[in-house]
């Protein structure tokens, strides 16, 4: 990969958050809202109620954090995934690029849990004029001063164990995909929107696969829960295995 194509990378993750993070807030919020005390009712309802209270720039809390972490996430992924393509005797097989993708996931995950976590505990802040947390910077240097450095990386293994599995299905099926739709299997002749629709479909795609260990990390990662077990047990008893798919809509949306 070069430089270039590096820094267009760069350039499009960053365009895909600022898009995607406003709905990423409404599934943190709707991930953690508990079932005896429901404040939104679905996706949309989420949404119109931030923008009441806390005005567009509720939709962007916590922001900064995935800006800052995505060159880093960027160049772990596409270099790692590179990397053990090259060791397969068919680097361009899908079981090559599913295999990348799953080493790819996993190695970023050492940056996507902390980065996450600080997020996290801007987003699910409603009231800005008593928040505990001013920045995903404020948060961190807070949670190191109270208790240590192994705090920021809390939900780390949620973290891997969602993001292994996702990335390597999403570079498999966008492969896949991509393939299906392009002329003799020559991705130069993709479109636009035949691009789209791939890297959209594999998204779609991992996020069925991945969800519930997603909202056990937001929980986990965001709430004083003792183990991922009592994480679990607690969220099930709540409503049963819906509530692991609470949010799914607007993840899919994003």
């Amino acid at each position: 990969m070069s430089a270039i194509d590096f820094f267009a990378g760069c350039l499009g993750g960053a365009a895909g958050v600022l898009a995607g993070h406003p709905l990423d807030t409404v599934k943190v919020r709707l991930q953690m809202q508990h079932a005896s005390s429901k404040l939104y009712r679905g996706t949309w309802h989420c949404f119109r109620t931030i923008i009441q209270k806390e005005g567009v720039a509720g939709l962007y809390k916590g922001l900064s954090s995935p800006l800052a972490s995505l060159t880093a996430i960027n160049a772990i992924v596409f270099g790692v995934h590179g990397s053990v393509c090259r060791e397969f005797s068919n680097p361009e097989s899908l079981r090559a690029h599913f295999f990348a993708g799953c080493a790819a996931g996993m190695m970023q995950s050492v940056i996507a849990a902390p980065s996450e976590r600080l997020k996290l505990l801007i987003q699910i802040q409603k009231d800005s004029a008593h928040s505990r947390y001013q920045s995903p910077l404020h948060a961190a240097r807070s949670i190191i001063a109270q208790h240590g450095y192994g705090s920021l990386n809390r939900g780390f293994l949620a973290t891997l164990l969602r993001d292994c599995p996702a990335f390597g299905i999403y570079f498999a099926s966008y492969e896949y995909m991509a393939r299906q739709m392009s002329k003799d299997g020559q991705m130069e002749s993709l479109t636009g929107p035949q691009l789209l629709l791939a890297g959209g479909g594999a998204g779609m795609l991992s996020w069925l696969f991945n969800y519930p260990t997603d909202v056990i990390k937001t929980r986990f990662q965001a709430a004083n829960y003792s183990s991922y077990m009592h994480c679990i047990r607690s969220t099930y008893r709540e409503g049963g295995l819906r509530v692991f798919f609470t949010g799914l809509g607007s993840t899919l949306l994003r």
